[in-house]
């Protein structure tokens, strides 16, 4: 029964008939075989050699191979007898017409599927914490050896994370200084207070939104970018090429783009704190007769340098987090271009998961440092 399946990267050959009782067997082979598997992308089943199947062993290793494909895997068969072949369409057939009914799950499955997700989960965020300490530390050999850096490809990420998302971070911004402006000022009007407004408005977007909405446009498009960048190199094995070639991944892969964003996010947040005080300016002066400098005079009254500073200091950590993030799931890419669209999903979603934490937290820390806050 041991020499029935055969594994030679990427094919498996079967040798013999499967039977029913040799299911138990099959399954502990796939889940041997299976990362290599996954890390080559690809799976040729060979019946070259057998002359059947039963059906209950069918049943098994169709499973299998449907779940590699929606792993990314490219699942081909080869050399199949027309009984083989027959059964196996059969099978296809009855999963079509399963599909269009709701599976009844169990609470084992269930509570099987929470904690699965749940160490899942613990998984990508422990190996995130390991990707990012020996990403911090490429980073400083990097500044100890200035010679090792890349600028070429430090300004091309500037260009495409920074020069690039001007227009949209200043246009949100406004826009969203604007309906703030207006809908604080209705409020405010009822009770006479709508000279308030530029001093909600400042604490608003230079505390909160500006950096954040800042930091969240960058992570859709830097933070994807960077994933789908990676992940297409590691499908295409160019990440593998290049550790042969002696490269020092980090260095030549992440750190680049580290180092753009640290660079451009600062002026970004800036940029997203004037957009939206210009916007709520105007909305004053269209919607509450408030005239320009009377808005200014209430902006000089209200905020000090640290509101501007703490934001700009604010988007260090969020360039920290969203270039490690994309460039931890694009290296952990594996099949085919389906688990790079999933790896680009999941970099944004943990990006802005993860800013949004750590602003909460950084908010916290603000309370104490800023004078005239603290409780």
């Amino acid at each position: 029964m041991s020499g029935k399946l055969e594994y030679d990267e990427p094919r498996v050959v079967i040798r013999g008939v499967l039977a029913d009782t040799d299911v138990d067997y099959v399954r502990n082979f796939f889940r041997r075989y299976r990362s290599r598997i996954l890390d080559s992308g690809r799976l040729v089943v060979d019946f070259r050699d057998s002359p059947g199947i039963d059906s209950v062993t069918a049943v098994v290793l169709q499973g299998f191979c449907n779940e590699l494909r929606r792993a990314g895997v490219r699942v081909s068969f080869e050399n199949t007898p027309r009984s083989v072949m027959e059964i196996f369409e059969s099978l296809s057939k009855f999963e079509s017409a399963a599909s269009d009914f709701k599976n009844r799950v169990s609470l084992g499955e269930t509570l099987e599927f929470i904690g699965r997700s749940w160490y899942e989960m613990a998984s990508t965020v422990a190996g995130l914490g390991r990707f990012l300490l020996e990403t911090l530390g490429a980073f400083l050999q990097v500044l100890l050896t200035p010679m090792k850096i890349r600028w070429h490809m430090i300004l091309y990420y500037m260009e495409e994370s920074g020069y690039k998302a001007v227009p949209i971070v200043a246009t949100l911004n406004w826009l969203l200084g604007v309906v703030l402006g207006y809908q604080a000022g209705y409020q405010m009007r009822i009770f006479g207070a709508e000279n308030f407004m530029p001093t909600l408005l400042a604490y608003s977007i230079t505390w909160e939104i500006g950096p954040m909405l800042a930091a969240v446009l960058v992570a859709g498009r830097s933070g994807s970018a960077y994933a789908a960048e990676i992940g297409t190199m590691k499908v295409r094995e160019e990440v593998d090429a290049l550790r042969v070639m002696g490269f020092d991944i980090f260095n030549y892969l992440v750190v680049p783009k580290m180092m753009a964003l640290l660079f451009v996010m600062p002026f970004l947040v800036l940029l997203a704190n004037i957009s939206g005080v210009l916007g709520g300016m105007v909305s004053g002066m269209m919607f509450l007769d408030l005239p320009a400098g009377t808005f200014v005079s209430k902006l000089g009254g209200a905020v000090i340098p640290l509101d501007i500073l703490w934001g700009m200091l604010k988007s260090v950590v969020y360039a920290v987090i969203i270039s490690t993030v994309g460039s931890y799931m694009g290296m952990r890419v594996r099949g085919g271009a389906s688990a790079v669209g999933r790896a680009t999903t999941a970099a944004v979603v943990m990006s802005i998961f993860m800013v949004i934490f750590a602003d909460a937290m950084l908010s916290l820390l603000f309370v104490h440092i800023r004078p005239g806050l603290s409780f």
